[in-house]
């Protein structure tokens, strides 16, 4: 028995946030990345429902699936450090 080869893939990342403001402020930063992407073997779409920030990602094959999900978590955690970051230097002067 051979298996054949995944012609392409799909995934939903759907990310709780604390507020509907921050859900709003990373699918601002994101919307660059999601525009110009610079890979073909994966595409994605962002968009947020209340503090959730819901990205579909549709690659040509599972490691490009793999790829573009854990670039977008990065991007997520990295976007939130850095609000969070903002957030404590104005309440902790």
């Amino acid at each position: 028995m051979t298996s054949k080869p995944i012609q392409s893939a799909s995934a939903t990342l759907s990310i709780d946030l604390e507020s509907d403001e921050l859900a709003k402020m990373i699918e601002s930063a994101l919307l660059p990345e999601i525009d110009a992407s610079p890979a073909d073997r994966a595409a994605a779409s962002i968009s947020v429902k209340g503090a959730t920030l819901i990205i579909d990602i549709t690659a040509g094959d599972l490691t490009a699936l793999r790829a573009a999900m854990n670039s977008y978590l990065a991007w997520v955690s990295g976007c939130k450090m850095a609000v969070e970051s903002v957030t404590d230097t104005r309440q902790n002067p």
